[in-house]
């Protein structure tokens, strides 16, 4: 979604605005109406998935079970030794 993130230079506002291609809306503050405004870089969101093996999240529970963060029920599905 192009969803852009702006802050007023009047008001100090911050606040996001979808922006459709295609749509030449002029953009205002939604707190005080101005059009004097700065656009923001924010960070982007990404899953915490994406990049990662698909069973990085997966422990054994063998060995120290503190060490490996294992907790009954989880893991291996067995209760920790």
């Amino acid at each position: 979604m192009p969803i852009f993130e702006y802050k007023c230079s009047d008001c100090e506002k911050i606040f996001e605005i979808l922006e459709l291609p295609g749509q030449e809306n002029k953009i205002k503050c939604s707190n005080c109406g101005s059009v004097n405004l700065k656009k923001l870089i924010s960070a982007p969101f990404l899953p915490s998935s994406v990049g990662k093996p698909a069973n990085d999240e997966l422990k054994c529970c063998g060995g120290t079970s503190r060490e490996q963060g294992c907790t009954p029920g989880s893991c291996c599905g067995q209760a920790p030794k």
